[in-house]
């Protein structure tokens, strides 16, 4: 992508765990993360929520989060809201509330 599709939208093209670790410490609000498990995969240490939409009619087999290679611990996270749509989409919000280095069950 070589332009900005809006004004709130920054595209980077460095380091993204530095750039996100530089935008936590400013002051606002969230920041929003999009892209493809390889980037996730680089930034699970740095995420402190996650939005997972599901759509199991449309998705089918479905698509992993996180790439394969990140060690993504399950047990930090807590499972803080949901919501169901008409249509049969389902939204969860987990929230990291442990350190990544705690223990798997």
């Amino acid at each position: 992508m070589e332009r900005v599709p809006a004004a709130a939208v920054e595209l980077v093209s460095t380091d993204p765990v530095e750039r996100v670790r530089r935008l936590k410490r400013e002051p606002g609000r969230d920041l929003w993360l999009i892209g493809g498990a390889g980037l996730a995969r680089s930034l699970h240490t740095e995420i402190d929520r996650l939005v997972v939409k599901l759509a199991p009619l449309t998705i089918g087999a479905g698509v992993p989060l996180f790439s394969r290679e990140a060690e993504f611990n399950p047990a930090v996270w807590d499972l803080t809201d949901h919501h169901a749509l008409a249509g049969g989409a389902l939204f969860l919000t987990y929230d990291r509330t442990r350190p990544q280095d705690h223990p798997t069950p």
